[in-house]
Formats: C-alpha cells, sequence, structure tokens
C-alpha cells in the first residue's frame, strides 16, 4: 500500500485514499443493513445487540484507516507529523476497547431484556466491573507503550489508595454495601422492601445509593452502607398472607362459644383460599371487658392484596354469619353499672 501511494502526490494518495474508506464505509453498511434485516427475523435477540454493538467501531476503524495512511503521505513533508504516526499507533486499542465495551453493553442488554432468572441486579453489576477491569488494563498497557513504569504507577497507585481511602471512606463503605445487597440479595429492583425508617418499592440499586419509591410516590434515596446495619423486612417475597383476627362476643353468648369456634374452624378448613399447610387455629382464649374473645389464624394461598383483601372480607361475613346461626350476637363495647342501695334504719 505505501509503495502503490509513493508514486503519487500527497494530495492524490489522500484523494484516493478517501474515495476507498467513503466505499468502504459504503459498502459496510449495505452488508450490516442485509445482516440486520436477517437478524430480525430469528427470535434470538442477542444477534441484534451484537451487530448494533460493532456496527460503530468498524466504521470508525476504516476511516482510522484513512487517516493514518494520510498522515503517512505527508510525515516526509511535515516533521510533526513522524511523531504523530509513532503515537497514533496505539488508536485501534482504543477503538476495539470502545467495540467491545459495546459488546458488553449489548449482551447486558439482551439478558436484562430477556425473561429468564437472571437477576438483572446481577447482570449490571458485573457487566460494570467487567467493563472498567478491561479498561483499567487498557490504560496500564498503553501507559507501558508510552514508557511509563507500571511498577511505579503500581505502587503511587497504591498509596494514593490509602489516603483515597481514609478521604472517602463513607463513599468507600457505600459502595461494598451496594456489592453485598448484590451478592446476598436481600432485595432486588422491584421489591417491596420496610424499615422502621422507610418503605416501598425498590427502583434502582446503585454503586453508592438505592432508589426507593414510597407508596406516596415519593424517591427516597438510601446510602447502601445503611443495609448493613438495620434489618430489612422484603414483603414482596412472602409466599402467603396472613389473616389474624380477635372476636368478641357478647359474655351473654358464652355457652355458644364451643360450637361457634367449632364452625369457624371447619369452615377455614373448607376454604378453598386458605393453605392448610400452614398454621391454622381458632380458640376462644379471652376474658376481655365486655367480650368473650376468639382468635382466628390462618394464612391465604396468595400474595396478592387485592385479592387477599377480597378473601379476608369474605372469610370475616362468613364468620358474623355462624355467629348469627348459633343465636349470639358480636359483642361491642358496654359497661354495667350496679348501684347499691344502703337503706338508712
Amino acid at each position: 500500500m505505501n509503495d502503490f501511494l509513493q508514486n503519487m502526490t500527497p494530495y492524490q494518495a489522500t484523494g484516493i485514499l478517501f474515495i476507498v474508506a467513503l466505499v468502504a464505509h459504503i459498502i459496510l453498511g449495505f452488508i450490516l443493513n442485509q445482516i440486520v434485516k436477517h437478524a430480525g427475523k430469528t427470535k434470538n435477540q442477542l444477534d441484534d445487540h451484537l451487530i448494533k454493538a460493532v456496527s460503530a467501531p468498524i466504521k470508525v476503524l476504516i476511516w482510522f484507516g484513512w487517516l493514518y495512511f494520510s498522515i503517512s503521505t505527508f510525515k516526509d513533508q511535515i516533521s510533526l507529523l513522524v511523531t504523530v504516526v509513532d503515537y497514533i499507533d496505539i488508536a485501534p486499542i482504543f477503538i476495539i476497547t470502545w467495540g467491545v465495551v459495546r459488546v458488553i453493553t449489548g449482551v447486558e442488554s439482551y439478558l436484562i431484556e430477556k425473561d429468564n432468572n437472571v437477576d438483572n441486579d446481577s447482570v449490571r453489576l458485573f457487566s460494570r466491573l467487567i467493563k472498567i477491569l478491561m479498561v483499567v488494563a487498557i490504560l496500564l498497557g498503553v501507559a507501558q507503550f508510552l514508557g511509563f513504569s507500571i511498577s511505579s504507577l503500581l505502587t503511587f497507585g497504591g498509596v494514593g489508595g490509602i489516603v483515597m481511602g481514609f478521604a472517602a471512606k463513607d463513599m468507600l463503605s457505600n459502595i461494598f454495601g451496594g456489592l453485598m445487597i448484590q451478592m446476598d440479595k436481600p432485595f432486588s429492583t422491584g421489591d417491596w422492601i420496610r424499615s422502621g425508617e422507610f418503605e416501598g418499592t425498590v427502583e434502582k440499586i446503585g454503586w453508592r445509593m438505592t432508589r426507593i419509591r414510597t407508596f406516596s410516590k415519593n424517591p427516597v434515596y438510601i446510602p447502601n452502607s445503611i443495609f448493613a446495619s438495620i434489618p430489612i423486612e422484603t414483603p414482596s417475597r412472602m409466599t402467603n398472607r396472613r389473616i389474624k383476627e380477635v372476636i368478641g362476643v357478647r359474655y351473654d353468648d358464652i355457652k355458644q362459644i364451643p360450637d361457634i369456634v367449632t364452625s369457624v374452624e371447619k369452615m377455614l378448613n373448607e376454604h378453598k383460599d386458605i393453605d392448610h399447610n400452614e398454621a391454622l387455629r381458632v380458640y376462644f382464649n379471652y376474658f376481655n371487658a365486655s367480650s368473650i374473645d376468639f382468635n382466628i389464624y390462618a394464612f391465604t394461598n396468595t400474595t396478592s392484596k387485592n385479592e387477599y383483601q377480597k378473601i379476608k372480607q369474605e372469610i370475616l361475613l362468613n364468620v358474623a354469619d355462624i355467629i348469627e346461626l348459633h343465636k349470639a350476637e358480636i359483642a361491642y363495647p358496654t359497661q354495667t353499672l350496679y348501684i347499691q342501695n344502703n337503706s338508712e334504719s
């Protein structure tokens, strides 16, 4: 290629290289469009993401080739370009690195969009870690190519890391807190979580903080380090919803209590929406101030809030019917006043 260009003036060579690069760009664009059309007909969407990721870097490589050979043709006239040519050799490394980063991003997008059992937060975390490690490795390699001592850089980085660690310990604790969340999985994006200080749905787990949307639709930003020191409840991962109620009956109906309790327990055992593999208890357990109380303890099959409310409503109405069927009444707060009549002699 260089021998061919040496027989031309620099301007002619640059013009021919430009035409070659332009034709290659057009042909490559046509080929990629055909591949995209063919890939769009397949069920697997991974190839779509990969083609989209590599298209731009390949086109940039074509124009880099034009720039490189164009500078090479002028280096005899402009001495400064000799140095430029020596250092521009590393440019393809950055272009290829950019392409690999785009490929990793494409795979990440594919795994997130695909309906599978892969946790999206883990995918994002490992994707970011791979990108960071790859970029750091490339930068160290480039630094060595430019004549810097890698060992000195690593030593300086170690000392600087200690200084930065003391200066930014809170930020580092948040980053490690986010890493622990990804590894231990106490909750994931989309989960409903609750603690004594906040409650809401997890929208994003970042490097430094987690964003939660409360049920009043306000965003709450929580540093990740906090999750290591407080208990977190994840109601969205419940297996059942619990019905726990105390029903009070009048003292006048105490004789009907055994039959009422038995009927309520039978009703729950026959109810299709009650999980019979979980604990189910109906017991008379308390003499209250104005009522005799029995408790209902059971679990529904559903975890949906709306379905749970409907099931609970149905069960409580059934309990009211059972109490009425046994000629008893649900108690309400009452007081009986006894007046002692002391007749004077």
